[in-house]
């Protein structure tokens, strides 16, 4: 990275959660953060049409989202700021953070919401990581109903992903009760798993 690129993403970092020049407030919970319209319009096309639009968000600049993670609006909005997140939780949010597994599938989720293509990809890299150790984890079953629940057929990044990681350890998963009866479910983890490992397309 040049000097004078460095300079800028540190610049435009520095205001992250401050109100110095913020002109819009985003409500997550109980908390108000203060955002910059420049830097979220020039991040997010979600934000680049409702900031300028005459609708109720685009006149008040206020936004208010009660679905999702309030964590990963959080780390979606620091990314926009800095280009990374972390995996510590915001403090300020006083709420409990996302465990650690479906930490970045809330992430991508929620980018993918914004229309933050380049975030999806840095949080399934990041998700993809953590799974080659945290697959043992009785969480696991659950990481998979929720990549699942909250993603759909033509979203093949987080369902590639633990599918992957099921037919690698399916051995040792299947011995696990909580994998079986999901299996047994049927559903599209089931169908993508069967038709991955029918296609020899597995470690």
């Amino acid at each position: 990275m040049s000097e004078s690129k460095k300079s800028l993403v540190e610049g435009i970092a520095r205001f992250f959660n401050k109100s110095d020049h913020a002109d819009v407030k985003i409500n997550l919970g109980q908390y108000e953060f203060p955002a910059h319209s420049v830097v979220l319009a020039s991040q997010s096309l979600f934000f680049h049409k409702s900031l300028g639009q005459s609708f109720r968000e685009g006149k008040s600049k206020e936004f208010h989202f009660k679905e999702g993670s309030a964590h990963a609006h959080w780390r979606v909005l620091e990314y926009m700021y800095t280009g990374n997140y972390v995996e510590e939780p915001a403090k300020v949010l006083n709420i409990p953070d996302d465990d650690e597994l479906v930490k970045d599938v809330r992430v991508y989720v929620t980018a993918e919401f914004f229309m933050l293509d380049h975030l999806k990809q840095h949080a399934l890299e990041r998700f993809e990581s953590k799974l080659q150790k945290l697959w043992v984890s009785e969480l696991f079953v659950d990481c998979i109903r929720e990549v699942y629940d909250t993603t759909t057929e033509l979203e093949h990044g987080l369902r590639n992903a633990v599918v992957e990681v099921a037919l690698t350890h399916r051995a040792e998963l299947w011995g696990k009760s909580a994998f079986r009866d999901l299996v047994h479910e049927g559903g599209d983890f089931a169908v993508d798993l069967m038709g991955r490992f029918c296609s020899g397309r597995y470690y």
